[in-house]
C-alpha cells in the first residue's frame, strides 16, 4: 500500500476508534496553542493538561447537550 492510495481507498475505522483519536488531536491543539501563549517552559505541562481537560470537557458537554436536543426536542 503507497501513500497515495490513502486519498483514493480510505482506512475504514469504527465509530470507537474514531473516538480515541480525539485524544492525540486535543493534546496536539493543546501543546501548540501554550507553547505560542505561554510565557515560562516550566508552567508548560501543568497549563497543557488544564488546556486539554477544557477542551475534553467541553466536547463531551457539546455532545451530551446535543444529544439531548436529538433525544427529546419536539
Amino acid at each position: 500500500m503507497t501513500a497515495w492510495s490513502l486519498f483514493y481507498k480510505p482506512i475504514l475505522l469504527s465509530f470507537d476508534s474514531e473516538l480515541w483519536l480525539l485524544l492525540p488531536l486535543c493534546f496536539a491543539v493543546a501543546l501548540v496553542y501554550k507553547t505560542i501563549r505561554i510565557g515560562e517552559l516550566r508552567r508548560l505541562p501543568r497549563e497543557m493538561a488544564f488546556v486539554m481537560a477544557y477542551i475534553v470537557v467541553g466536547l463531551i458537554a457539546l455532545c451530551v447537550g446535543l444529544w439531548l436536543v436529538q433525544e427529546y426536542w419536539p
